[in-house]
């Protein structure tokens, strides 16, 4: 797998989860500090770096709304 090809998945990963997310609440500031690093990079390993950091914030609170379901079922 070349960087161009993470790359890629990284950026259909990071617009899957734009599309379905209908608002960033308390994670607003650090998805914005992290876009405008993206369009500041030169280099695709930097970039890949700058989505990954993205996709992190995305799946760090894709896990507190899924604790939060399990616990309000299991309550």
């Amino acid at each position: 797998m070349t960087y161009k090809d993470v790359y890629d998945l990284y950026i259909q990963l990071l617009h899957i989860y734009e599309k379905n997310e209908k608002y960033q609440g308390a994670y607003q500031k650090k998805i914005d500090y992290y876009k405008r690093q993206f369009f500041l990079t030169e280099d695709i390993v930097q970039k890949i770096f700058v989505l990954n950091q993205l996709i992190k914030i995305y799946e760090e609170k894709r896990g507190r709304i899924v604790q939060c379901c399990s616990e309000e079922y299991f309550s």
